[in-house]
């Protein structure tokens, strides 16, 4: 990608040296043989799921895990959480398992709905035991012990956990529903066991969502009104404290190596979350450029900066480098709408 690394949004290259996509299996969770195993009529990823994609996992090739898309344009996980936007909209701006899981499935098994080449784990899993298991959906979540206790696990509770937090601050629910940092962390919880079985998982959501909500309610001033936040989650998660001088450090995608440098690099760029969209975008630039599980570190990391510097200093190619911009400001505009309440008039099709 050059001599300067990332400066903008930028379309992956197709050909990516030491990907290691071409030993992940297509019909399920962990590295297996691309033709090894039971012979299957069909495939999962190429049939059942992200269909037409199953020639970017040949064992032959080194393919980059998001080759197919272009700049700006979301990977599957954050299509997901467009998905779980709308499934919200349309539950009167609260998060309900049973219309997000019928939305998920809809979504994954509808040819052309998304243009990623890759599935995690856990998507793989979950289609192969309703496909080949023929289980119920809600009997689907799996987990091999390996890949689905993951960061990119965390993006949908965080987008449960921004819609409770507004839902309760601005329909002034939190009388009704009692306190409801805890029923925030519940549905944040209830989120991730969607698609997953990870009992992991379901408490670090419930630690995430409680910094969202921080992330929200807690005035931007002089200083680091993060700071405590931040070492509340990590105490809870049983990690040392957030050190934001440390050098921004490459990880795996695994939840307990990307936790630690996640909270390092929140808690170095939230000291400066007052400086609006050159602290935003600097931070996630020097996400994509450390390398490692840099996707959806990225996605989570500018939620929390996002919500700190608000949209105005999201402005400029941040905002208008993204693929399907339009699109995703008025989904954003109807998720912002029903979750606080508002009348939406456009009433057509999600």
């Amino acid at each position: 990608y050059g001599p300067n690394g990332f400066t903008t949004y930028t379309k992956p290259v197709t050909n990516l040296s030491g990907s290691i996509l071409n030993k992940s299996d297509p019909n399920g969770g962990g590295r297996r043989s691309f033709f090894g195993g039971e012979k299957r009529r069909i495939t999962i990823i190429g049939d059942v799921i992200n269909h037409g994609k199953l020639k970017y996992w040949d064992p032959k090739k080194s393919i980059h895990y998001h080759a197919t898309l272009q700049a700006g344009e979301n990977t599957l996980e954050m299509q997901l959480a467009r998905v779980l936007m709308k499934s919200i909209v349309a539950t009167n701006g609260q998060f309900n398992e049973e219309h997000f899981r019928k939305s998920y499935v809809d979504f994954m098994t509808t040819k052309a709905s998304h243009n990623d080449t890759y599935a995690s784990t856990c998507h793989r899993m979950f289609f192969a035991n309703m496909v080949f298991q023929k289980k119920d959906p809600k009997d689907c979540p799996d987990n091999d012990g390996h890949n689905v206790d993951t960061i990119d696990g965390l993006i949908l509770p965080t987008v449960t956990a921004l819609a409770e937090t507004a839902r309760q601050l601005y329909r002034g629910n939190v009388e009704r529903e009692g306190n409801n940092i805890e029923h925030i962390q519940m549905a944040a919880a209830r989120t991730a066991a969607v698609t997953r079985s990870s009992s992991i998982l379901e408490r670090v959501s419930e630690v995430w969502a409680e910094l969202i909500h921080s992330a929200i309610t807690r005035d931007v001033i002089i200083g680091n009104e993060m700071e405590q936040p931040l070492s509340n989650a990590a105490r809870s998660l049983g990690l040392d404290s957030p050190r934001p001088n440390r050098r921004d450090e490459m990880s795996a995608c695994y939840l307990s190596q990307s936790l630690p440098p996640t909270l390092d690099m929140l808690s170095k760029y939230t000291q400066s979350s007052s400086g609006g969209i050159n602290s935003c975008r600097q931070a996630l630039l020097n996400n994509a450029n450390t390398g490692g599980e840099n996707v959806h570190r990225g996605a989570i990391l500018g939620a929390v900066l996002g919500a700190r510097v608000g949209v105005e200093g999201l402005r400029g190619d941040l905002i208008d480098g993204l693929y399907e911009s339009k699109e995703l400001e008025n989904e954003i505009n109807r998720f912002v709408d029903a979750v606080m309440g508002k009348q939406i008039k456009d009433r057509g099709e999600l």
